[in-house]
């Protein structure tokens, strides 16, 4: 995964996503694309990899993002992309549908609104987002620190709680699918790698990239969630909304488009 590290004194981004992004293919087409977010996205691990190629302008309230869209589109950018993180973040935190997550979506209504009211003439406007939710309370975890038959084998664990990947020890691959195929039941799907790509949930698999998907991979449709203490901070341990699987609610994303006029 990537992080949000700066690259400065790192490897170069496009040995990590070495396809043109969304913003450089808009660049070529003469869109001169623009970003806004907060300042600390700029020059980021996850900004250069799969974000590269749009103008960046730091802003850090809404209200301020709002005004730096506009700003952007009166400078001839054809292509404004606005970053607003608040709702996933109460949704984490507070869970769906919490009184915060609730209040968090109000005010970005009204900023939307003015955001709409404010566009030129001849712009249109499109609110999505990247993922759903699921709230996965504290007690439907399992931790594999403390549950030695589901951690036996595996070398290191990656992804997320729903989400799984586990990068087995040599030699170990059968008897972990075994394991984890039996803890899982009918409460998810266990893939290993090269079944999940015939599966078609990810696209062919890269041989210089194929390492990157655990040699199992877990995805879990219920309301329950793996965890690893060893290795995952008490900040996301203790997040309530989670995502990930390949659930409705987590796949399900809005849509909005707003027409020029």
């Amino acid at each position: 995964m990537f992080n949000e590290l700066t690259w400065k004194d790192g490897p170069n981004p496009q040995a990590w996503q070495p396809n043109p992004t969304v913003f450089e293919r808009a660049d070529a087409a003469g869109l001169r694309p623009a970003m806004i977010g907060p300042g600390y996205f700029d020059g980021s691990g996850l900004t250069n990899a799969a974000l590269r190629g749009a103008t960046f302008y730091p802003a850090e309230g809404l209200d301020d993002r709002v005004d730096a869209a506009l700003a952007a589109t009166r400078r001839g950018h054809r292509l404004v992309y606005l970053y607003w993180g608040e709702i996933d973040k109460a949704g984490h935190v507070h869970g769906v549908g919490s009184p915060q997550w609730a209040h968090e979506l109000a005010l970005f209504d009204d900023a939307m609104s003015r955001l709409d009211f404010g566009r030129p003439a001849g712009t249109s406007l499109t609110l999505t987002a990247d993922h759903g939710m699921v709230d996965v309370p504290l007690d439907a975890r399992v931790d594999l620190a403390t549950t030695p038959h589901l951690r036996n084998g595996v070398r290191r664990v990656g992804g997320e709680m729903r989400a799984l990947h586990l990068y087995v020890e040599p030699g170990a691959l059968a008897d972990v699918e075994s394991r984890w195929r039996a803890e899982i039941g009918a409460h998810g799907h266990v893939f290993t790698r090269e079944q999940l790509a015939d599966a078609g949930w990810v696209g062919p698999l890269d041989p210089a990239t194929a390492g990157r998907f655990g040699d199992i991979v877990v995805s879990v449709t219920s309301a329950r969630g793996y965890v690893d203490s060893r290795v995952m901070s008490d900040r996301v341990l203790t997040l309530l909304g989670q995502h990930g699987a390949m659930t409705p609610d987590e796949l399900d994303v809005p849509f909005l488009h707003l027409g020029a006029r």
